[in-house]
């Protein structure tokens, strides 16, 4: 599986649409025209990336792969609302944050020093993370991080939410 990670900044229109139909719907909403529509005609509002997400949440929040923070940092990946999945799904994964969500997350992750992301790549314990945790990896998670800021300061001005996908 690719488990390919992309944030949507979209309003609360989009999250109430994805709310109302039936769960194991959502996935295919997603699929056929949110990622369809943005990547095409809203680039300024969609942040790929990649498989780097995975290293990403762990390295903000509790170190492993966690539904459920509400708070700060943590919020940016898996934390917020869960929109998608759904009982006996796990192939795809849909979170949501709020506007004030949004600025929570943009506010710390730009308070955050290259030395003290380290120290939380660092500390993801080896036997959660699998193999490949390195230096190449934390590079490639801090890259990504950093270029991500832009994107949730977008959203967090235009008072928008933001979707986290990923396919499993």
């Amino acid at each position: 599986m690719s488990c390919l990670g992309v944030l949507f900044a979209v309003t609360q229109a989009d999250v109430e649409r994805l709310r109302s139909i039936p769960a194991d719907e959502r996935y295919d909403l997603i699929i056929n025209e949110i990622e369809e529509e943005w990547f095409e005609n809203r680039p300024e509002l969609t942040c790929e990336l990649d498989k780097s997400w995975d290293a990403m949440h762990r390295l903000l929040s509790d170190g492993t792969l966690s539904f459920g923070a509400d708070r700060g940092a943590a919020l940016a990946i898996l934390g917020g609302e869960v929109i998608y999945p759904v009982e006996d799904e796990d192939d795809y994964i849909i979170t949501a944050k709020s506007p004030e969500q949004v600025t929570e997350v943009c506010q710390a992750l730009e308070s955050l020093t290259d030395e003290e992301i380290r120290k939380r790549y660092d500390a993801i314990p080896d036997d959660e993370y699998g193999g490949y945790k390195g230096e190449d990896d934390f590079e490639y998670t801090l890259e990504y991080l950093r270029d991500s800021i832009s994107f949730w300061k977008n959203a967090a001005l235009n008072d928008l939410w933001v979707l986290f996908t990923a396919d499993q």
